[in-house]
């Protein structure tokens, strides 16, 4: 299992669209490029507390997103029967998974 920075990092992937382009920056700096949160206040010249306060309400939302949509529990379960018909040998399933995998 992916540990909570990682998972938290998928969810901006998959949802951060949905948030404010200043929570988007903050997240993005916070769990993609590894600034720590007095770094990004220094950078923002706000305080740490606002940085903590914006990640923590941002993460609340992006959870709240996932329970309702669901995306990221989709998509693994999707990839986890892609992988299951990769095992299987069989030219129509090739054409199957190959256009799958063209969505994506």
């Amino acid at each position: 299992m992916q540990n909570d920075r990682e998972y938290n990092s998928m969810l901006l992937d998959y949802y951060g669209e949905l948030l404010t382009r200043h929570q988007q920056d903050i997240l993005d700096e916070y769990f993609n490029e590894d600034l720590s949160m007095n770094e990004i206040a220094e950078n923002l010249m706000i305080s740490k507390s606002a940085v903590q306060d914006l990640i923590k309400r941002s993460l609340v939302q992006l959870n709240d997103y996932e329970k309702t949509l669901k995306l990221i529990k989709k998509d693994r379960k999707m990839n986890e029967i892609l992988e299951q018909m990769k095992q299987e040998s069989n030219e129509l399933l090739d054409a199957y998974i190959q256009k799958i995998e063209n969505i994506k």
